[in-house]
Parts: structure tokens; C-alpha cells; sequence
């Protein structure tokens, strides 16, 4: 079983969700946790990355990139001061497993067959299924594990 926030403007109000925080509080302690960019924000905020390694996007969009912004994995530092921030892709810290931004969520997809006990050579031909087997190539290995 696992849990799944996907990034994106959403996440943004969910970040002081009080109720999706009681939510994930109530999960099972073997209900894998995962987020996908900004999403970090939440777990951040929850205080479940403290001590650990975490990731966020890393590119800024046009409103990031500007005098008003910050980049999410900047925010994701103020947000989490007590976690361990990574510029790796995927981190796997246990539990918790961030990924930067939306297509790395596709890397988080094949870590998550990794661990579900499929092999390279299934995962290569999901990849090259989805025509993103050249992507694949380039990004298959950053990944941070901290078990």
C-alpha cells in the first residue's frame, strides 16, 4: 500500500491542510509515502521529513524565476529546515520516497517496480513502451537511497 501526492499548484493550499495532515497521520506505519515536487511541501510541513533526505523541483517556472518567487526546492528548505535536501531526481529515505519535479515522477514510477521486485529488463521495456527509454538511460541512476 502506499500514498501518492502529486506536485503542481494544488499542493500549495495543502501545504496548512490540517485534515489531509490528520489523513496522513493516520496511515499504516508500512503505507509507503510518496510525493512528487511540491508535494514535498506537505510532508515537509508535517514535520515527516525532519531528519531525513528529501527532494523538490529544482527548475523554477516564470513566477519562481522571478523577484516574488522561490524555487520549490528553496521553499521546500524553509518549509523543512530539518531535512537533508538532495538534488537527486528520487529519494528514497524508507517510508518516505520524494521525487523532483513532474517527469522525475516517472523515475519515482520505476523505483517503485524496483521495489515491487520486477527486473531492469521489464522496466526498460515499460520504458521504452511509454517511448521514454532514451530518458531513461540518462536518469535511471540518480537516485538517492538512505533505507
Amino acid at each position: 500500500m502506499h500514498f501518492l501526492i502529486p506536485g503542481g499548484f494544488g499542493t500549495r493550499q495543502e501545504v496548512h491542510n490540517g485534515r489531509l495532515h490528520r489523513y496522513i497521520r493516520s496511515l499504516p506505519e508500512q503505507c509507503l509515502l510518496t510525493i512528487v515536487c511540491t508535494g514535498s511541501w506537505i510532508y515537509g510541513k508535517m514535520g515527516l521529513l525532519d531528519g531525513i533526505a528529501g527532494t523538490s523541483r529544482k527548475a523554477p517556472d516564470r513566477l519562481e524565476a522571478s523577484e516574488m518567487g522561490k524555487v520549490p526546492i528553496d521553499r521546500l528548505t524553509e518549509i523543512a529546515p530539518a531535512c537533508h535536501i538532495s538534488r537527486a531526481r528520487v529519494v528514497d529515505s524508507g517510508r518516505i520516497i520524494t521525487a523532483g519535479g513532474i517527469a522525475a515522477g516517472i523515475e519515482l514510477g520505476f523505483h517503485l517496480l524496483r521495489k515491487a521486485g520486477y527486473d531492469e529488463t521489464f522496466i526498460m521495456e515499460v520504458a521504452r513502451i511509454m517511448e521514454y527509454d532514451r530518458a531513461y538511460e540518462v536518469y535511471r541512476n540518480d537516485i538517492q537511497l538512505n533505507d
